[in-house]
């Protein structure tokens, strides 16, 4: 099997153990977890096992945080932790494939901040994928219809674009020196370390019940919570991470972020089949111009943004 091949395996793989996380993390905080503590469990979980890869294969944790300390820093800060939580904290008041098409939003912030801060101008057709992402957005939020959505889950919806902006930003600087299961497992530490935090805080709420208040309900049945539970942590977190490593490495950055977004549509199909949730007409057609617009804005090795590491 060619290396193109199997970084294009990996990077379904990768998508599809994306996707799964928001409707199994929906079935829990649905049975009384909080969306915090759903976060905990997925990069907590997974956290431990890198942290004993890392022990193992020792590539050098000291010399990148020595190196790039800051980034990795904000890096486990934001393109971890508060994404996760925007996402989980938006699947309360969205359904899950708007809430993760808001945070498909990333790209075109990402663009605006290149644009005004680096002072380097996005190229036409640039232009054009971050107005049809927009156009899409619109329709996703259905802007003509007043209280159409929830406007607490669309704050953590472009909070979550926001945090997925900075996992761009900060990759683009320190993925070019530190490696990519390094920057995994210390951004896995770090997010964990923050997630804890904010819950002894206050800012968050963190509730992992056990057993559940309620039942977990996926396909219409009662689960329990330790299936879910595990399936976050190895699967959407651990599997989905390392898949996607494995992906970028064979195909390059651009064709593994263009794959990664397969996440919205396994997403979208997996809700639908475990919690018979299924986005109105709208927005599944603003949903589909988003991610028209994401292709357009990355169509250019000038637009060679990471895909999830």
């Amino acid at each position: 099997m060619s290396p193109t091949t199997t970084g294009l395996a990996l990077g379904f793989v990768s998508a599809a153990s994306f996707g799964v996380a928001g409707p199994v993390a929906k079935a829990l905080i649905d049975a009384g977890w909080s969306s915090a503590g759903a976060v905990l469990v997925r990069i907590g979980g997974a956290a431990v096992v890198l942290v004993v890869v890392l022990a193992v294969v020792r590539p050098g944790v000291l010399a990148a945080l020595r190196a790039d300390g800051p980034a990795l820093l904000l890096y486990g800060a934001l393109a971890v932790a508060g994404v996760q939580v925007a996402y989980f904290s938006a699947m309360q008041y969205v359904p899950v494939a708007v809430a993760l098409l808001l945070e498909y939003l990333g790209p075109v912030l990402v663009i605006v901040w290149v644009w005004v801060v680096r002072r380097q101008p996005p190229s036409r057709m640039t232009v054009a994928g971050a107005l049809l992402a927009v156009v899409g957005l619109l329709m996703v939020l259905q802007v003509w219809s007043a209280g159409a959505l929830d406007w607490r889950g669309v704050a953590w919806g472009l909070f979550g674009a926001v945090c997925w902006a900075s996992y761009f930003l900060v990759v683009d600087r320190a993925g070019a020196r530190t490696p990519p299961l390094v920057l995994t497992g210390v951004g896995m530490v770090i997010g964990t370390l923050v997630v804890v935090a904010c819950g002894l805080l206050g800012i968050v709420p963190i509730v992992v019940s056990v057993p559940p208040t309620g039942p977990v309900l996926l396909g219409g049945a009662d689960v329990g919570w330790l299936l879910p539970a595990a399936a976050l942590a190895l699967v959407c977190a651990l599997l989905a991470y390392l898949a996607g490593v494995g992906a970028v490495s064979r195909i390059g950055a651009t064709r593994g972020s263009l794959v990664a977004l397969l996440e919205v549509v396994a997403s979208t199909v997996v809700t639908w089949l475990l919690l018979d949730e299924l986005p109105g007409p709208f927005q599944l057609a603003g949903g589909a111009l988003i991610l028209t617009g994401v292709v357009l804005t990355r169509a250019r090795p000038a637009a060679d943004l990471p895909a999830r590491t």
